[in-house]
């Protein structure tokens, strides 16, 4: 076999060896590029501890906790049907393709879409809400069923088709799901902010003014004093401190409410942003082995390469 081999690789022209040789190369760099990215998220998650949201520290965290919906705004998924707090919906159609008197089955999509809702993470000592945009979602939840209308009308599927069902419907539908009250691994950017923070008095002030610019009837009426039908300059001043007093007045409500806690994608891309239904320690054995095959393939990639160029030569 080896001898077959040798001769074989003797008998390429210049051109398909150097082909051969670059696509080893390229596939050697790709595999370790994605050693050194699983091996990174592996340590990560295994050295990072697990904070909690009551002594939580502001930046880059890592939390854990049950899934909950943003009071009175459900998430539907929109194939399904099924409340949720995230989604990856997709729909396929089955095409038969002729090639050279043979036919193959591919599956082109027509549709697909993911949820970009936030919803929040209770830890048993506070909640965050959580902005999945951008995270690397994975999910323990998949419903794939089939049909032969574009869109499904067969909702809240509880089980997937039979294989008959699958050979003989022109139509595939399927979705990832996250479900209230799944319990969530996050690594992601945390950042506490109170609505008064967010919206400062002269902000305020400077809405309510905006506001009151609508309606100019009642702005007349409130602060013409001399009823000439416009607002002069010291008219003007009234109107401000007026709005600037009202302002503080909400800003003083504003304080009383509680901090709220997001978390999002970093700034930072070295930094992933993860959302796992997954529990910690199953994504370290994942990563760890994810690291480990791509270890082995770039040193078996790379032996192939060395051992090409030594024959050939």
């Amino acid at each position: 076999m080896d001898s077959a081999a040798i001769s074989l690789v003797r008998s390429l022209d210049p051109e398909e060896y150097g082909f051969t040789l670059v696509f080893l190369i390229v596939a050697a760099l790709t595999v370790f590029y994605c050693f050194i990215r699983e091996w990174k998220r592996w340590h990560l998650i295994k050295d990072m501890p697990t904070a909690r949201l009551r002594s939580a520290h502001q930046g880059y965290i890592e939390l854990e906790g049950k899934g909950r919906s943003v009071a009175d705004q459900p998430i539907f998924a929109p194939l399904s049907n099924h409340e949720c707090l995230w989604y990856h919906s997709r729909i396929e159609r089955k095409e038969t393709i002729l090639e050279q008197k043979r036919s193959r089955v591919e599956w082109k999509i027509l549709y697909q879409h993911t949820s970009s809702n936030s919803f929040l993470l209770d830890d048993g000592t506070g909640t965050c809400l959580v902005n999945p945009e951008g995270a690397e979602i994975t999910s323990n939840e998949k419903l794939v069923w089939h049909g032969n209308t574009e869109w499904p009308t067969r909702t809240r599927v509880l089980d997937n088709d039979s294989a008959i069902v699958a050979m003989t419907s022109r139509y595939r539908y399927s979705e990832q799901l996250i479900l209230p009250g799944q319990r969530l691994y996050i690594l992601g950017q945390l950042q506490t902010g109170s609505p008064a923070m967010e919206q400062p008095v002269r902000e305020i002030a400077r809405n309510l003014i905006s506001d009151w610019k609508l309606d100019q009837q009642q702005l007349l009426e409130r602060f013409d004093t001399n009823r000439d039908g416009e607002i002069d300059q010291a008219e003007w001043e009234v109107a401000r401190a007026a709005a600037l007093s009202q302002a503080q007045a909400l800003h003083g409500q504003l304080l009383q409410e509680p901090e709220i806690h997001h978390v999002f994608r970093p700034e930072d891309d070295r930094r992933p942003f993860i959302i796992s239904t997954h529990p910690q320690t199953e994504l370290i054995r994942q990563y760890r082995r994810n690291t480990l095959i791509a270890l082995a393939a770039f040193l078996g990639i790379t032996g192939c390469a060395i051992w090409l160029s030594q024959v050939y030569g």
